[in-house]
C-alpha cells in the first residue's frame, strides 16, 4: 500500500524510466548517422592523411553514395566489403557501413595559440577565447568539449603532451566531427603555457567543483584561457596557481558535474558577456 504522495512520485518516476528508454531508442537511430557525420567530416576536412574508404557491399544510402562522391578529387581509394568484414575489421559490429583508415590528426604548436592574442575568432565578436584542458582522460569528455568549443566560438583547444586523452575515433564521434576541423593545439608544459599566455595579454581562468567565485557574476572583455580540470583531480597545483580567476558553477540542485557539461555552461556564460 502506498501514500498518495508516494504513489504521484512513483508514476512521476515511471515516466521518467520510460523517457530515458525512449530517448535512448532514439539516440541508437541517430548513431548511424552521427558515425557517417564523422567520416564525411574528415574526408571534407582533409586534414588528416586519408587512404581507404571502406564501405559495406549492397544498395548504398544517400551519405555512403555521398561519402564515395567525397573521394573522388582527392583520388582516396574505395573497396567493398561484406558487414561481417568490417566488423572484423574495426573489432564492433557499429561500422555502420563505412571505416576510414587514416593517419592521426595534425596538432598546432603553442606558437600558434598565442598569436591569437588580440584577434578575432571566426567573425565573433570580441577578443580571443581558448579552452585549455589539464590532463583530462577521457576521449569522449574531449571530444564533447571540443563540439562545445565550436559551437560556442572558442578560438582553439589546448591539451599537453602528456597525460590526455587520445584523439581518437571515440573523440571525433562524442565531437560530431568538430574534432576534424577545430583547432587543436598541443603544448609539452600547460603550466609554462600559461605564464607565456599571461605575457602576451591572455587572461587565465580556471574552474573548480567548490570554493571558487560563483560563475554567474563573472564577466569578462579581453583576451582569455579558460583552464578545465582533469575528471577526477580537478586542475593541478601548478596550473592553477597561474590562474587569475577560479570560477565555480553554482548548483542549488547539488551534485556534479562532468568536464563536458562544465566546459558547456561556462563558455555559454562567457561568450554572453563578451
Amino acid at each position: 500500500i502506498m501514500a498518495e504522495a508516494d504513489l504521484e512520485w512513483a508514476v512521476k518516476y515511471n515516466e521518467f524510466i520510460e523517457a530515458t528508454y525512449t530517448g535512448q531508442r532514439l539516440l541508437d537511430r541517430k548513431t548511424k548517422e552521427l558515425l557517417q557525420i564523422v567520416v564525411e567530416a574528415a574526408l571534407r576536412a582533409g586534414r588528416r592523411r586519408l587512404t581507404e574508404l571502406l564501405l559495406q557491399r549492397g544498395p548504398p544510402s544517400d551519405r555512403l553514395s555521398r561519402l564515395r562522391e567525397l573521394t573522388a578529387a582527392p583520388g582516396i581509394p574505395v573497396s567493398e566489403h561484406s558487414a561481417p568484414q568490417l566488423q572484423a575489421l574495426c573489432g564492433s559490429p557499429d561500422h555502420q557501413g563505412a571505416l576510414l583508415r587514416c593517419g592521426p590528426l595534425p596538432l598546432l604548436n603553442e606558437a600558434a595559440a598565442l598569436a591569437l592574442a588580440g584577434q578575432q575568432w571566426r567573425g565573433v565578436s570580441g577578443p580571443p577565447l581558448l579552452v585549455a584542458l589539464d590532463q583530462v582522460e577521457d576521449p569522449r569528455n574531449l571530444g564533447a568539449v571540443v563540439r562545445c568549443c565550436a559551437a560556442l566560438g572558442a578560438g582553439g583547444l589546448v591539451i599537453g603532451r602528456d597525460h590526455r586523452a587520445p584523439l581518437s575515433a571515440a573523440a571525433s564521434r562524442a565531437s560530431a566531427g568538430a574534432l576534424e576541423t577545430f583547432p587543436i593545439h598541443e603544448v609539452p608544459n600547460l603550466a609554462r603555457f600559461l605564464a607565456q599566455g599571461k605575457r602576451h595579454g591572455f587572461w587565465v581562468a580556471g574552474t573548480l567543483p567548490e570554493g571558487g567565485s560563483a560563475l554567474t557574476g563573472f564577466t569578462h572583455d579581453q583576451a582569455l584561457i579558460l583552464v578545465l580540470g582533469n575528471e577526477g583531480r580537478g586542475m593541478r597545483p601548478l596550473v592553477r596557481r597561474h590562474c587569475d580567476f577560479l570560477l565555480t558553477v553554482p548548483l542549488p540542485g547539488g551534485g556534479s558535474l562532468n568536464v563536458a557539461a562544465a566546459a558547456a555552461i561556462v563558455l555559454f556564460q562567457i561568450t554572453c558577456h563578451r
